[in-house]
């Protein structure tokens, strides 16, 4: 019975502890980053775009992937999938609000950072649960 209780809440938690890992892992980011570039990187440079924009949004949509494959006590492979068309349908819907309703066309980089930081985090998880192929 303790493995079927056990079981039941980790299939509960898999999608809220994705998510509160995503927007943790986006915030540590952005913390750690303005903490050590405090002073030394113009805010407006090209640098701090990249840093900010791609490498924060491509690091929290792996980690989104990766936290729910980790969770899951079962069909891990269906989870990451899964998670993967979830974080794509949402930055689909994100495009769709940014570009045609707040015409604010520079998100868009983030979010596409977003989609493919799932996906390789999805492909690098099922490649290695397949023994090193890749689907």
């Amino acid at each position: 019975m303790n493995k079927i209780v056990e079981n039941l809440i980790r299939w509960i938690v898999v999608l809220p502890l994705s998510f509160l890992g995503l927007i943790l892992s986006f915030g540590l980011l952005k913390i750690i980053h303005n903490i050590t570039s405090y002073g030394y990187i113009d805010p407006n440079s090209w640098l701090n775009i990249f840093f900010i924009e791609i490498m924060s949004n491509l690091i929290s949509g792996a980690i989104f992937v990766y936290i729910g494959f980790k969770v899951a006590p079962t069909q891990q492979k269906i989870v990451a999938i899964v998670l993967t068309i979830l974080l794509f349908s949402i930055s689909v819907i994100s495009l769709f609000i940014v570009n045609f309703i707040e015409k604010d066309y520079f998100s868009n980089i983030g979010i596409i950072s977003g989609i493919v930081g799932s996906i390789s985090c999805c492909v690098n998880v099922l490649r290695d649960k397949l023994n090193g192929k890749i689907i």
